[in-house]
């Protein structure tokens, strides 16, 4: 069971990087962009989540979720980034490809970013959890 805090002090990404993925069925992705778009909506002033970084933050989560391990500098498994791309609407990989290293960055030295994606973060995991998708 992972804390809320998923890059606070007591959770870092080099300490999840070894650790099995939460999620490996691709065919939610598209579900998660979903709930990320209904989680921006709800918020005061809503981002649009086809801004840049908005998109940064929902391919951190997806790939905190689906690969830990890219996060720390790893390769992200077969299909794993042609899916994100597909969910989000883009036509090629090179968004997300060229994201890898500045969302590990982002998540670790922003302080907003980090809490926006802890709070993303945390929102879809329940709503997983209350759709019956995660246990």
């Amino acid at each position: 069971e992972m804390s809320a805090s998923l890059v606070g002090s007591e959770m870092c990404i080099r300490d999840r990087n070894m650790s099995a993925p939460t999620l490996t069925d691709k065919s939610l992705i598209p579900v998660i962009y979903e709930m990320f778009r209904e989680i921006l909506s709800e918020q005061d002033f809503a981002p649009m989540p086809e801004s840049p970084h908005q998109r940064k933050k929902f391919v951190f989560v997806i790939l905190f979720l689906y690969s830990p391990k890219t996060l720390a500098g790893y390769h992200s498994p077969k299909g794993l980034r042609d899916a994100i791309a597909k969910a989000i609407g883009l036509h090629d990989v090179t968004f997300i490809s060229n994201n890898i290293e500045t969302v590990a960055f982002l998540s670790q030295n922003d302080k907003y970013f980090k809490k926006d994606i802890e709070y993303l973060y945390t929102e879809i995991i329940n709503r997983l959890k209350f759709k019956g998708l995660i246990n």
